[in-house]
Formats: structure tokens, sequence, C-alpha cells
């Protein structure tokens, strides 16, 4: 690798959240002062100062993008490996491009659909593309839900990693039973449908202590999924609510090639079946990307009980990390418009729970200091307002979105492309340690507070 490329490759390794250092943008651009200064009064990088003294902190995604123009200049290869990091597009698709207003599914503004009151199954509908002769299915496997209450994971499923694990189980049980060897889109589509479905009825884990006939209580309403959900999470099944919940798995349902939908589009390339491939996705959850971002960030906010605690701990951790958790989408530098309105819908929600209001005085705080929230605020938020478990924002983001994973895989399948990249080989230094640590440099990117939505 060439020096100047191992440079900024050190530079970005060592810079924590979203935004750097004027030294480490000057290494990882391989500019000077002047030039650095010259592309922010051009409106090229943007900059947030940094204390009372003149220092200044430069957007990551601002100084990512002219590398990648730079690079861009040198040739394919560069273009390919810059790709891989919020670069040029990789992949082609017909479902989701996003835009500075938010994802639009097919050419529709999700913001749109939300604010039209379309309901999630309306909306996965409509992105799954399905015509009107299909009738999906939105009733749970009987066969899957029992093997689901007798999971050996205990009651409420607050690690990160055991929910995750526990809705990939649930996903290849699915799969084995109703999803293995179908090739008809269509028929994918109906049994993709009932597994969203039959996770949804699964959430009732989620609260502690388990209440069994509670769950079964709620398995037997009528309605549809987000009634459900309020229901078997122990929320209250008002209309204005219900309405609050479908906006939110809308907004969740796709954002492009995030790193799990990679994932999944991998798995489909290679021949496996749609469960095998959701579940393929939710393990890439157990990482630090989505599943740790809403971790930290319903941690953060569930421990604010007052203003003044909401105002001191969101200073104090601004000040350790120079970020929030859940705030800065480096794909929406003004920021994240799915998050601002779900923010909206939760202070216009009536009967919200009281715990949420000193939340809006953290809100000011971070803004004061340029965070911008992103879906991950948005959404716990909301569970909030509505009273729900612990953990239930994660748990509704991995249900929504295994509509657009679904949607992804079948496309992947359909094309019949197989997803193989290159490896750029490095030959190791002889005098460097053999730990992988010290010889690959860790991409910062993938460390940024929700680097994957």
């Amino acid at each position: 690798m060439p020096r100047n490329r191992q440079d900024g490759a050190a530079a970005l390794a060592h810079a924590p959240g979203d935004y750097l250092t004027r030294a480490e943008t000057l290494a990882l651009l391989q500019i000077k002062l002047q030039t650095l200064y010259a592309y922010v009064s051009r409106g090229w990088i943007r900059s947030v100062p940094q204390g009372d003294k003149g220092r200044r902190l430069y957007a990551r995604q601002d100084v990512e993008r002219m590398k990648s123009r730079a690079d861009a200049r040198s040739g394919h290869a560069p273009v390919a490996a810059a790709a891989m990091r919020w670069g040029e597009p990789i992949i082609s698709s017909t479902l989701t491009e996003i835009t500075a207003q938010g994802p639009r599914y097919r050419g529709v503004a999700a913001l749109d659909m939300a604010r039209d009151g379309q309901t999630f199954e309306a909306v996965v509908k409509a992105l799954w593309n399905t015509g009107d002769d299909i009738t999906l299915s939105w009733q749970p496997c009987a066969r899957t839900l029992r093997f689901a209450d007798a999971w050996p994971g205990t009651a409420g499923l607050q690690p990160r990693r055991e929910l995750v694990r526990f809705f990939a189980d649930i996903a290849l049980r699915f799969g084995s039973e109703h999803l293995r060897g179908v090739r008809s889109s269509d028929v994918q589509f109906v049994a993709a449908s009932r597994m969203i479905a039959t996770m949804a009825h699964c959430l009732g884990h989620l609260r502690r202590p388990h209440d069994g006939a509670a769950a079964t209580s709620a398995r037997k309403r009528s309605g549809g999924l987000s009634a459900t959900l309020l229901a078997v999470l122990g929320g209250t099944v008002s209309p204005q609510h219900v309405a609050a919940l479908d906006a939110a798995l809308v907004l969740c349902a796709d954002h492009e090639l995030a790193q799990a939908t990679f994932v999944a589009r991998i798995a489909a390339s290679a021949g496996a079946d749609v469960g095998e491939c959701v579940a393929a996705a939710i393990l890439t959850q157990t990482g630090l990307t989505s599943a740790r971002s809403y971790e930290a960030t319903e941690d953060l906010l569930r421990a604010c009980k007052t203003v003044a605690q909401a105002q001191r701990l969101f200073e104090e951790h601004y000040a350790a990390h120079r970020n929030l958790p859940g705030f800065n989408h480096p794909l929406y530098p003004e920021g994240d418009p799915r998050a601002r309105y779900l923010i909206d819908v939760v202070r216009r929600l009536a009967g919200r729970h009281p715990s949420v209001e000193p939340l809006y005085a953290a809100l000011d705080i971070a803004a004061r200091h340029g965070c911008l929230p992103s879906l991950e605020i948005g959404l716990t938020l909301l569970t909030i307002a509505l009273g729900l478990p612990p953990r239930s924002a994660f748990a509704l983001f991995i249900i929504s979105r295994s509509a657009g994973w679904v949607a992804h895989i079948v496309e992947q399948r359909t094309s019949g492309a197989l997803i193989r990249p290159r490896a750029d080989y490095l030959q190791a230094c002889p005098a460097a340690s053999n730990s992988a640590a010290d010889v690959l440099p860790v991409d910062g990117a993938m460390l940024a507070s929700e680097s994957h939505l």
C-alpha cells in the first residue's frame, strides 16, 4: 500500500465518532492546511467548534467523500475500495434510494407514506411490489410460536446477543418449515409475511417476567401488526398509538445497503433460502453496529429520570466521546428526517409515558453540541413514550427491517448474480506483531454511531 494510503488509514483508525480533528483530516486527505480552509469555506467539508479556543472538528462523512473523489482520479481499484466505506454505489437495485429527505421506497418517500397514515402491511406490499392478486398472510406460524415459547433463553431477553440469537433462531426455524427450496417470488413473499408476523408475536419474551397468559391473549387479537405488537409488549392499543407505531415501522423498513442488508444479499447470492438469509442479517447485529448503537442509546435515555439528570448525563457523555449514541448519521449531514418525524410524533402523542418528558431537555443539550438525532433516538423515544419494555426499540427495528431484507434477498436471488468482491492483499511487515489487530487497520467508519441504519 502506498504510504499516503497507510497514513490515511491510520488516521481513520484512531478517530472516534463521526468527526475528525484537524490533524486527522489533514493526514487522511494528504493536503495542506490552506487547502482544508478552502474546502471548508466552499462548503465541501463541514466543521463544528470544539471548546472555546478556536479549535474545530470536521465531519467524517465530508472528509471521506473528498477522499473518495481524490481516489477516483487514481484508478478503478481505489474507487472500488472507497465504495465499501460510504462511497459510490456498487449494487444495482430498484428498491430504496437514500435522499436528504430520507429513504424512498420504489420512488415514493417513506416519510410521505408515514404522513399519509399508511399501515406497515400496505408499505411492505408496495416495497415487495406484490400484485393485487397476491394476498400476504400476517398470521403467525403456531409451530414456530411453540418453539419460541420453549426457547432456552431467560425471560426478558435483555442482553443484546441473546435477543439477536432469539430472532435468528425464529427465522431459521420458520425458514426450514416454510421456505426451504422455494423459488417463486410470490410464494416467498407470502411465507415471509407470516415469518415477520411470527417474530412479532414472539415479543412477549421482552416483558419481564414473561407473562405467558398475557402473551397468549395478545396473540389472539385481531387487527394489524402494530396493534398486535402493542398488545404483546403491554402497551396501550389506542388508534393514536397504533398509528404512531405504524409510522415507526414504515420508516425502519429499509435503508438501502446497510451492513446487515449487504450480508443478506451475499447469502442470497450464494443460494441460501430466505429464512437463512434473514437469520444471517439478524446475526450481523451482534457486532458494533445497530444492536450496540440501540443499546447505548437506550441505556443513556432511560437513565435520564429528571431534567437535571438528563442534562448532566448528556454533557458528561459528550465530553468523554465527542459524540452521543444515536446521533449524527453519516448519510444525513443535516439531520436524519426519520428521527425528526418520530420525535414530532412523540411530542403530539396523547397518553405518553411521563418518563419521556425529561428527554426533551437532553435533546436540547445535544443540539447545542451540533449533535443531530438519528433513527435510534426517534424510535427509542417512541418506545419509552408508549411505555414499552427495554430493548423494544431494537426488537421493533429488526421486525420492520426484516421486510427490507426480504425485498433485497428476493431481488438478489432473482438476479442470479454472485456477490464475490476481491481483496487488496497487503504484505505484512516481518517485524510486525502477528496480531491481526496490529497488521490490519481498523476502519473507523465501522465504529461510528449508527453507521448502518
